[in-house]
C-alpha cells in the first residue's frame, strides 16, 4: 500500500513541478537548506560553555517542530487525502501506513532530515557510541514531527468546525507563527546576555527537555555519561508517543465522512438592499461570518499583529506597539490572497449573471468592512499606549495605503494569479482544507508594503527637514495612494473575469491550467516567480529597511549587507539593492505582459 501512494505522490509532484510552483518549491528548499545547515553548524562550532550546546540545539528543534505544526495549515492540503480513498476497501489502520509512508516523500521531509543529522553530530562530540545512538533517534524524531503535524492538521480542522472554533484556530495558528518567526528575539537575547557562558537556568533546560522534540537530545547525552536506562528509555517513549500519534490519525482517517461545515447566522435575513455591488458586499460579509475557512483567514492577521507587536514587551521594549495597525493591514493581504479559489466553482454563477464588476467591487468593500476597523483601532489604540508621539503621522498614514492596497491586491491576486485547491463542498473532511499559497503569500508580504512607500517617504523626508506639515501630508497622501490601488487593480481584476473566466472556473474545477489548445505554456513562469522572488529581497530587506535604519541611526544588522558597512558605504550599498530589486521587478512585469501576449485568445 505504502509503495503504491508514494509512486502515486511522485507521479502527482513530477506532473505539478511546472511554472511559478516549482520555482517556489526550489526557493522554500534553499531556506530550508539554509536553516539545516545553520542546525548543523550550531553542532560544530566551539562555545564558550559547552554545556549550553544541548539546550540551544533543544531550542532550535522546537522550532523545527513549530515549523512542522505550522506547514500544512500554511501550505493547503496534502497531496494525498484520505477523501481521495474513502470509497476503496482499505482498513484505515493500513491506509494510515500508506499515508505516512508518501508524507515522506518530498522536500520538506528531506530537508528536515538534513536537519535532523545535526543530532549525529552532537552525538559524534562525544563520541562513537552516543553517535551511533543518534542515527536512529534521528530517524524516529523526523518520524515524530512529520504524525504530529498530520494529526494536528487533522485536529485543527475538527476544531474548526464552529465559529468559536475557527477563531481559536486562528490564534493558535498566529501563536505558532509568531514564535517561529521571532526565533532573532531569541537569538538576539541569547547573544547579548551570559547564557552561552553560564548556560541556561536549570528549570529552563528541565522545561527544554521535557519536550519530545528534544527526547533525543537527553538520549544522546544519557548515553554520553553511561545512563542507559534513559539513553533507551527516551527513544524508546519518542516511537511510543508516534505510535500513539498513528493511532489516533488511524482513527481520524476512519471517521464517517462529515457534511460540509456550516455556521448558521442570526434570525434577522433582510434584504441586501438596491444594486448589485451592495448584495455582493452583504453575501460576502456572511460568508466571512459563516465559513470557518473565512474566520480563521479573518482571525489570523489580528492575532499575528497582536503577538508580534507584544512579544518585545518581555523584553520591556515597547517600540513596535504603535505598528500594531500596520502590521494587520499588511498581514490581511497575505491571508486573504486567494478568495476565489476558496469560493470554488461557485464563481460560475457571477460568471453567468455577467456581473464580474459587482462582485469585484463587493469583495473589495466586504475586505476593507473586516479589516479596516480593526486596523484603526490597534493603530490608534497602540499608538497612545506606547508613548511614542512621532509615530503618530506614520501610523496614520500608513494604516489607509496598506488597506487600500490590500484590498486591490487580493483581488488581483485572487484572479490573475488563483491557485486551485478543494472546491468548497469538497472538502467537509476538514473546512481548512485549502490551495497551496506559500509562495503568493510571501511574494504578497514585500509587495504589499509598495502602496505604503509614497506615504512614508513623504512622511520620513518631512521628519528628515523638521516640517510638521509636510510630515502630516503623508496621510492624504496614503489615502490618494490606497484609494487608486484598490481602483486600479480592482479593474484590472474586474477585466480579467471577465474575459477569462472559463479559463478560471476550468482551473478551480480541475486543479490544471487550461489546455495546451486554449493557451500556450508559461515557460517564463519559473524564471518570473525568481525574479519576483529576488526583487523583493534586494528592495525591501537588503535596500529599503537597512537605509532607513541607517539615516535614523538605528543599530541592527540582523541579516542586512549595509548595516555591516560603514555609512559612507552603507549607504550606496543599500541604494544599489533597492534599484536593483525596482530592475527585477520590472523585469518581471515585463516577461509577465510578453507572456500574455503570446496566448492565443480564447475561441
Amino acid at each position: 500500500m505504502a509503495g503504491v501512494l508514494i509512486r502515486m505522490k511522485l507521479a502527482i509532484i513530477r506532473n505539478s513541478m511546472t511554472g511559478g510552483r516549482a520555482a517556489w518549491m526550489l526557493v522554500g528548499a534553499a531556506f530550508g537548506l539554509l536553516f539545516a545547515a545553520g542546525t548543523i553548524w550550531l553542532t560544530m562550532v566551539d562555545l564558550p560553555a559547552e554545556k549550553v550546546r544541548g539546550d540551544l540545539l533543544a531550542c532550535v528543534f522546537v522550532m523545527w517542530t513549530l515549523g512542522w505544526l505550522i506547514g500544512p495549515l500554511w501550505g493547503g492540503s496534502a497531496v494525498l487525502r484520505a477523501d481521495h480513498f474513502a470509497l476503496l476497501p482499505v482498513p484505515r489502520r493500513k491506509l494510515a501506513v500508506g499515508l505516512l509512508g508518501a508524507a515522506f516523500v518530498g522536500i520538506t521531509t528531506a530537508v528536515t532530515l538534513v536537519g535532523f543529522t545535526s543530532l549525529i553530530v552532537y552525538g559524534g562530540r562525544h563520541g562513537l557510541v552516543p553517535a551511533l545512538v543518534a542515527a536512529p533517534v534521528a530517524a524516529v524524531q523526523l518520524v515524530f514531527v512529520v504524525l504530529l503535524s498530520r494529526v494536528a492538521y487533522a485536529l485543527f480542522g475538527v476544531v474548526a468546525a464552529s465559529r468559536v472554533g475557527a477563531a481559536v484556530t486562528g490564534l493558535l495558528f498566529a501563536a505558532m507563527l509568531v514564535l517561529t518567526q521571532s526565533g532573532w528575539m531569541i537569538a538576539l537575547a541569547i547573544a547579548y546576555s551570559d547564557i552561552l557562558t553560564t548556560g541556561f537556568s536549570a528549570t529552563t533546560t528541565t522545561v527544554l527537555r521535557a519536550i519530545p522534540s528534544s527526547w533525543g537530545i537527553v538520549a544522546v547525552d544519557a548515553a554520553a555519561r553511561g545512563d542507559w536506562p534513559l539513553a533507551v528509555g527516551a527513544p524508546l517513549g519518542l516511537a511510543v508517543l508516534s505510535g500513539l500519534l498513528l493511532l489516533v490519525w488511524s482513527i481520524e482517517l476512519g471517521a464517517s465522512r462529515r457534511a460540509r461545515v456550516t455556521i448558521g447566522g442570526g434570525g434577522a435575513h433582510g434584504t441586501p438592499g438596491t444594486g448589485p455591488v451592495r448584495a455582493v458586499v452583504v453575501k460576502e460579509l456572511r460568508t466571512w461570518w459563516r465559513d470557518p475557512l473565512r474566520i480563521t483567514t479573518a482571525t489570523v492577521p489580528l492575532f499575528w499583529a497582536l503577538g508580534t507587536v507584544l512579544l518585545p514587551l518581555t523584553f520591556d521594549a515597547r517600540l513596535l506597539l504603535p505598528w500594531a495597525g500596520p502590521a494587520l493591514a499588511l498581514f490581511a493581504i497575505t491571508s486573504a490572497c486567494n478568495l476565489y479559489s476558496q469560493d470554488g466553482t461557485a464563481v460560475w454563477q457571477t460568471l453567468t449573471a455577467g456581473a464580474q464588476r459587482a462582485d469585484v467591487r463587493g469583495r473589495q468593500w466586504a475586505y476593507l468592512i473586516v479589516f479596516g476597523p480593526p486596523a484603526v483601532l490597534l493603530g490608534a489604540g497602540f499608538t497612545w499606549w506606547g508613548g511614542y508621539t512621532w509615530t503618530w503621522p506614520w501610523v496614520a498614514a500608513l494604516i489607509p495605503a496598506l488597506l487600500g492596497g490590500g484590498a486591490g491586491l487580493i483581488v488581483y491576486a485572487s484572479v490573475f494569479g488563483l491557485v486551485p485547491g478543494p472546491d468548497a463542498h469538497k472538502r467537509p473532511s476538514n473546512p481548512l482544507e485549502r490551495a497551496d499559497t506559500t509562495g503568493q503569500s510571501n511574494v504578497l508580504f514585500w509587495v504589499g508594503l509598495l502602496p505604503a512607500v509614497p506615504a512614508a517617504g513623504v512622511v520620513f523626508l518631512g521628519s528628515r527637514l523638521d516640517l510638521t506639515w509636510l510630515t502630516w501630508a503623508g496621510v492624504p497622501v496614503g489615502v490618494a495612494t490606497g484609494v487608486l490601488v484598490a481602483y486600479r487593480l480592482g479593474a484590472l481584476a474586474a477585466r480579467r473575469l471577465a474575459t477569462h473566466g472559463p479559463d478560471l472556473l476550468h482551473t478551480m474545477r480541475t486543479g490544471r491550467a487550461v489546455p495546451a489548445a486554449r493557451a500556450t505554456p508559461q515557460k517564463g513562469s519559473s524564471v518570473e516567480g525568481l525574479l519576483w522572488g529576488l526583487g523583493s529581497i534586494l528592495l525591501l530587506p537588503q535596500g529599503l529597511i537597512p537605509l532607513i535604519f541607517i539615516l535614523r541611526g538605528v543599530e541592527a544588522r540582523s541579516w542586512f549587507l549595509a548595516m555591516y558597512l560603514p555609512a559612507a558605504y552603507g549607504i550606496p550599498v543599500a541604494v544599489v539593492s533597492a534599484l536593483g530589486g525596482l530592475y527585477l521587478y520590472a523585469r518581471a512585469i515585463m516577461l509577465h505582459v510578453d507572456t500574455r501576449a503570446q496566448r492565443p485568445e480564447v475561441t
